[in-house]
């Protein structure tokens, strides 16, 4: 049985995936996509999280389709909501921390 692959990455709005190096803390994080405030989509592996602006939607950012169809995958069927601007994801417990 082979492990599971780590994903850390962060998706653009217009979809581009940049690949991260290693763990951050919650302020990188927010400093990364420009959020103040965080909300956490579990993914259906239990191991992985997307890190979303929790203030997209009044801030007027851009809709993000990859991140949509990630957060609808795990949504109760017709779910609407769109995830917009950018996002992270990392492993569940991989962030944390002020600094």
């Amino acid at each position: 049985m082979s492990a599971l692959p780590t994903i850390r990455k962060v998706i653009l709005a217009d979809g581009t995936e940049v690949e991260l190096d290693g763990p951050r803390t919650t302020r990188q994080i927010c400093n990364r996509i420009g959020a103040d405030t965080l909300d956490v989509v579990r993914f259906k592996d239990r191991r992985h999280v997307m890190l979303v602006d929790d203030l997209g939607h009044p801030k007027g950012l851009p809709v993000n389709a990859k991140a949509t169809r990630l957060y609808w995958d795990v949504c109760v069927p017709g779910t609407t909501h769109q995830i917009r601007g950018a996002v992270v994801i990392v492993p569940d417990g991989d962030f944390g921390g002020a600094a």
